[in-house]
């Protein structure tokens, strides 16, 4: 177990992890000698992710796959900490954000969480308009049970009964190599998404699709992001026609039974 020097409270990082060769290493190297525990749930990595999770020595579990909510729910059951930093694999704590977390959870007694702000990488780039930043998300917050993952299919996020606070330094998010990356996982979400709105009434998935882009590239300024800006938001309002199509089709299938 790592020591940060802060004798309490102390805290905690929950990861879940699948075939993270890519970054896990620069992940945990930006918070292994400063947290005091680093707790990964991983669902049986089949690349060298494993053995860079043992030059860390976290806490490992290795999980079925369950779905995003219940391996996230699994890893925070698994912390012992005051104070729980929740984490995705491909998301790394810059040196001024690990100096405000330290000082956040040493002398906050007002909040119960905070949200802190990510920064979108597409390879070493990274995208601020489009809806890409600041992009907050609740992700520190106390191990006292108000804190909860909602049970989503995808894009789970952590629900809080009590105070929250603001952190004014970044994650730096490194999420995908390339467009078509980004793209593809989208393809695979959408899937999962279109199970979470299968119950709504009205779908129209080309309007849908037509506001997101609108929205992202006019209203959250995507155009200035040039080339790229345009491959993003046109693939995200790809996502967004095709979970709701999917959703149309799945019940339109089951009205025919």
């Amino acid at each position: 177990m790592q020591k940060s020097g802060i004798d309490k409270p102390y805290l905690s990082v929950a990861i879940i992890t699948f075939n993270e060769e890519r970054i896990i290493e620069k992940t945990l190297s930006a918070i292994h000698n400063w947290v005091d525990e680093i707790v990964v749930v991983d669902s049986y990595s089949t690349d060298n992710t494993k053995s860079l999770l043992e030059i860390f020595n976290v806490v490992l579990y290795e999980e079925k796959w369950k779905g995003y909510s219940q391996q996230r729910s699994f890893a925070i059951s698994k912390c012992r900490g005051k104070w729980i930093l929740m984490l995705d694999a491909d998301e790394v704590v810059t040196n001024p954000l690990s100096t405000e977390i330290k000082e956040a959870i040493k002398h906050s007694s007002d909040f119960d969480g905070y949200k802190i702000k990510r920064r979108f990488y597409i390879g070493n780039r990274c995208i601020r308009y489009g809806g890409y930043y600041p992009d907050y998300q609740l992700r520190l917050f106390k191990n006292n049970g108000k804190a909860y993952i909602n049970d989503r299919e995808v894009h789970e996020s952590i629900s809080l009964e009590g105070q929250i606070g603001y952190l004014k330094n970044p994650i730096e998010h490194y999420a995908y190599e390339n467009i078509e990356e980004y793209s593809k996982t989208l393809d695979k979400y959408a899937v999962l998404a279109s199970k979470e709105i299968k119950k709504k009434k009205v779908y129209m998935p080309f309007i849908r699709a037509l506001w997101a882009f609108f929205y992202r590239y006019i209203c959250r300024l995507g155009f200035l992001e040039g080339k790229t800006g345009f491959d993003l938001v046109l693939a995200y309002s790809k996502y967004v026609f095709n979970k709701y199509k999917l959703a149309a089709n799945n019940k339109n299938k089951l009205l025919m039974l």
